[in-house]
């Protein structure tokens, strides 16, 4: 099985677009990677480093995202 490209045990982290590059207002961050625009201009340049960080940062809202509503 592949580990994801964020996995932090990965030695090279690849972009985690998906194409879908739409920012969603409640989350303010892409609906398809869960980046800000900030991250995902910062990308390119980025060392390993940041990038796990920034791969940290996207799973977390990933996760609020996804995460049932409780009333």
């Amino acid at each position: 099985m592949n580990e994801p490209a964020f996995s932090s045990s990965a030695a090279t982290i690849d972009s985690p677009c998906l194409g879908v590059c739409v920012i969603d207002a409640r989350i303010a961050a892409c609906y398809g990677c869960f980046r800000t625009i900030a991250e995902i201009s910062a990308w390119p340049a980025a060392t390993q480093t940041e990038k796990r960080a920034i791969a940290t940062a996207m799973e977390e809202r990933r996760r609020k995202a996804i995460s049932p509503k409780r009333p």
